[in-house]
């Protein structure tokens, strides 16, 4: 795998734990406003990282498919 592979691939559950925790931290309404703002951006990147995983994910699994339709003689 490429040095640049390596980087762009992201622990997908482990993000998402993350998303939860910055969720519940904002909903909390403890925070002061500029926490919770960088909080907030810091949850927009993760969701655009996590839904690039999903469509890259989605990718896979529709060649995957397309291949054993071909394979099977569909």
């Amino acid at each position: 795998m490429s040095e640049k592979k390596k980087d762009e691939t992201i622990d997908f559950e482990g993000s998402l734990k993350r998303l939860d925790e910055i969720v519940e931290k904002i909903e909390s309404n403890v925070l002061p406003l500029d926490e919770s703002i960088k909080l907030y951006e810091e949850g927009s990147k993760l969701i655009k990282k996590l839904e690039g995983a999903l469509k890259d994910a989605e990718k896979k699994m529709a060649k995957v498919i397309d291949t054993n339709a071909i394979g099977s003689g569909k």
